[in-house]
């Protein structure tokens, strides 16, 4: 994934809602065929076709589509047709693919998409299709809405702060303690590298990811959703545009126009990865890039608390999802795709933690000891905080908007074209507009 995790254009704030609505009315334009979801549709010679659709780097499209080929060696009588884009094009391509009706039998979702596709009759009931016994129990929960198993999570994640050990050694610092450090000992510590290592390394990366706010309310003990509006108050998200100024006031990230433009680009190009920086906050499947960009010992801590709180907030969250689409006249290979994905141990070997440690513990156990170096770190932390981690529930509808808007409202902060109060008062208006 890239670094901006969902960096959607205010095009693609317009279009979305709109080809919903237009998708509803063409829903029974789906690809109509046999009732049993079998081997309706594209058939050759008795194989079923299914077309299965994800978003990813090359690397990802390179080992999901080993993972295919292992899945049509065992299933003769499939055959899968993929379909990948990059990030920016995903859900443009497959809100079009809904609204015409031609949408894919498989398909990846984040969550928070899967209330909105959910909701607007999308996606299929994948629990009553797929095994779901040996899964995570708690992360499972992540892909229900109303009770239904809508979506089946691809694995497991949380957000948390990574830190270059060589960059902090190179400035004489030790790796802080992650028990008991506060935003406070952060910021000061993020500062105190930027002196000691000169004008071309930073000491952190500022971050307007959503989960980035998720847990410096949760700490306050404010829910970042409440029914269909913004939980949070307006208080609590000044204080937190606030902490982007502290950061780039007092040295401890790149200013303005440089944070923007880092912020643009993939994790491969981030302060850590290229050892210009020491800091910063990335979801656990990404240590893997971190650390084979920047060839150094990169470590998973984690975030800082504010000074009283009780909870660092962090939480267990689905990589994505995979779901079966409910246009699909062939729910039943597709069903057998998912099955493979989370279920089989050579899928499981395939993937890695590419979308997610993998949450079905028969797999973990058979694969673990042969994941790579920075998997195993991922997956000892996630183990090691286990108790303190909570997942998700679905997002309510017009959430998938509220990361560009925090983008947005950040950048007018940091560029001091808006008040930490003034985004915080326009970033509710804007929001709660939209969500419902």
């Amino acid at each position: 994934m890239s670094l901006r995790m969902s960096p959607y254009s205010s095009r693609r704030s317009r279009v979305w809602p709109a080809l919903l609505v237009t998708g509803a009315l063409a829903f029974t334009a789906a690809c109509g065929g046999d009732d049993d979801g079998g081997s309706g549709g594209s058939a050759d010679g008795g194989q079923t076709t299914i077309e299965f659709s994800w978003w990813g780097s090359d690397e990802r499209h390179q080992l999901t589509q080993q993972a295919v080929d292992a899945f049509e060696a065992k299933n003769p009588g499939i055959k899968v047709e993929v379909q990948f884009s990059d990030w920016d094009s995903f859900y443009d391509t497959l809100t079009t693919q809904v609204a015409s009706g031609d949408a894919p039998d498989v398909f990846t979702i984040e969550i928070r998409r899967l209330g909105e596709f959910a909701r607007a009759g999308r996606l299929a009931d994948a629990g009553s299709m797929v095994a779901t016994e040996g899964l995570n129990s708690q992360l499972l929960t992540s892909g229900q809405v109303d009770g239904t198993q809508y979506a089946i999570p691809t694995g497991a994640n949380t957000f948390a702060l990574m830190a270059n050990t060589k960059i902090l050694a190179d400035a004489g610092v030790e790796l802080p303690d992650d028990s008991s450090w506060t935003w406070e000992d952060y910021h000061a510590l993020a500062a105190q590298v930027s002196e000691a290592t000169g004008e071309d390394v930073y000491g952190t990366q500022i971050n307007f990811n959503d989960a980035y706010l998720r847990l410096f309310a949760a700490q306050r003990g404010e829910e970042f959703y409440e029914g269909t509006q913004i939980g949070i108050s307006p208080e609590t998200i000044a204080d937190w545009f606030q902490t982007h100024l502290d950061l780039i006031g007092n040295g401890g990230s790149p200013d303005a126009a440089l944070s923007t433009e880092v912020g643009a680009t993939s994790v491969e190009q981030s302060l850590i990865a290229t050892n210009t920086g020491a800091m910063g906050m990335w979801w656990s499947n990404q240590l893997g890039a971190l650390t084979t960009g920047s060839g150094e010992d990169v470590q998973l801590l984690q975030v800082p608390k504010e000074e009283g709180a009780t909870t660092n907030g962090m939480f267990l969250q689905p990589t994505m999802f995979w779901a079966i689409s409910e246009q699909s006249d062939k729910q039943e290979a597709a069903a057998k795709l998912v099955d493979f994905l989370v279920n089989d141990p050579e899928a499981g070997a395939i993937l890695g933690s590419d979308r997610g440690l993998p949450m079905n513990d028969a797999v973990l156990s058979e694969i673990r000891d042969e994941l790579p170096a920075a998997d195993q770190q991922s997956l000892a932390f996630i183990e090691e905080h286990a108790d303190s981690l909570t997942a998700p529930t679905a997002y309510p509808n017009g959430a998938g908007d509220v990361p560009d808007m925090l983008q947005r409202y950040g950048e007018e902060v940091i560029f001091e074209r808006m008040t930490p109060e003034q985004a915080a008062e326009e970033f509710l208006r804007e929001a709660n507009g939209v969500l419902s």
